[in-house]
């Protein structure tokens, strides 16, 4: 039986979600095309679905990213904008094929309506949005193996992410230092498949998702690259005056090798901080269901309290072990070190 897939209050203006999928067999697949073509379509349907990536980071044989869902609005977006949210995914021809039909004067309203309603009921939607793009990544990778079959290990994880609080940049620098917690670089903006690593290198689109991140953990209207200034201010800058990332031996960046090598030991942190623990496996981050504070906590699990009621999973729990003592958790977990 699935598990129910918990997401933000229905009030809420925008729900934020860490998802994670991983390869089935757990097989090295992403090389460097994989990852190219994984990421342009990870963008290419987010702008079709009308959400936000917040940063991201495509692994060997998994992915990890942070998701902003804004409110559905009852209604489509006027013509021009739902015609330019499907051009990112379909070709011209269509779209203008649909422009036309939208403008012929001989359709009567309910068909130009159905017209709207065919490509308006897949976008704004958490499940349909990681469903579509792993699918279409799936045909394209299996085409191009000469395989058939699944590629997916199981359905896609979501935690649900509270706005309040340090939750969201604590998850964001989580997500930004699994290069690092890989021993594949030593420092996350020397990775070039993260949303940290491309803001580093100046990509607008990598930028703009540090932007909406300060902008809903500060309130602060500030242009991309000032807003990377100030995520970096309150974790990475700090990690680096205290030699966290030097200490953290880099690897060859090649996604077809495993992730943690046995031959090479990791040294241990020099120093406590909260980035260096976010360099350990935090299993909460992938499986606590719901992260926030105790408030945002409590929140969710007074909406959901009929279902959790039945799985015994109404009470938050304190996540442990960091340096960030309001960070609460819907599910128990334990902290795992992933550098052994």
């Amino acid at each position: 039986m699935r598990t129910r897939r918990l997401k933000a209050h229905p009030d809420a203006s925008s729900g934020f979600y860490h998802c994670m999928s991983r390869v089935v067999d757990r097989q090295f697949i992403f090389g460097e095309i994989e990852k190219e073509h994984f990421a342009r379509l990870m963008r290419q349907y987010a702008r079709f679905c009308g959400i936000q990536i917040l940063t991201f980071c495509l692994m060997g044989n998994h992915f990890h990213l942070l998701i902003e869902v804004p409110k559905r609005p009852e209604s489509p977006p006027n013509d021009a904008e739902l015609l330019q949210r499907i051009g990112a995914i379909h070709p011209p021809a269509l779209v203008e094929q649909l422009r036309r039909q939208l403008a012929d004067t001989s359709l009567l309203s309910i068909q130009k309506d159905a017209l709207r309603q065919r490509f308006w009921q897949r976008m704004g939607d958490l499940s349909q949005y990681l469903k579509e793009l792993k699918q279409r990544f799936s045909q394209w990778h299996n085409l191009r193996q000469g395989r058939r079959g699944t590629l997916w290990e199981e359905r896609f994880k979501s935690v649900l992410i509270g706005a309040d609080g340090s939750a969201l940049s604590t998850i964001a620098a989580y997500i930004d230092l699994n290069p690092v917690r890989a021993r594949l670089v030593a420092d996350p903006a020397r990775y070039r498949w993260s949303g940290y690593g491309q803001a580093m290198a100046g990509r607008q689109e990598a930028l703009i998702g540090y932007q909406a991140l300060v902008a809903v953990r500060d309130g602060l209207s500030l242009n991309p690259a000032q807003a990377l200034k100030q995520y970096r201010a309150g974790l990475f800058d700090y990690a680096e005056r205290r030699g966290v990332f030097s200490s953290t031996p880099p690897c060859n960046n090649t996604a077809s090798k495993p992730e943690v090598s046995a031959r090479h030991p990791q040294k241990p942190l020099r120093n406590p901080g909260l980035v260096s623990q976010l360099l350990h496996r935090i299993s909460y981050f992938t499986d606590g269901a719901v992260i926030g504070s105790r408030s945002f906590v409590e929140s969710i699990a007074l909406h959901h309290q009929h279902w959790l009621q039945r799985k015994r999973q109404a009470s938050p729990h304190l996540v442990s072990n960091l340096e960030t003592p309001s960070l609460f958790s819907l599910r128990p977990a334990r902290v795992l070190d992933a550098r052994g």
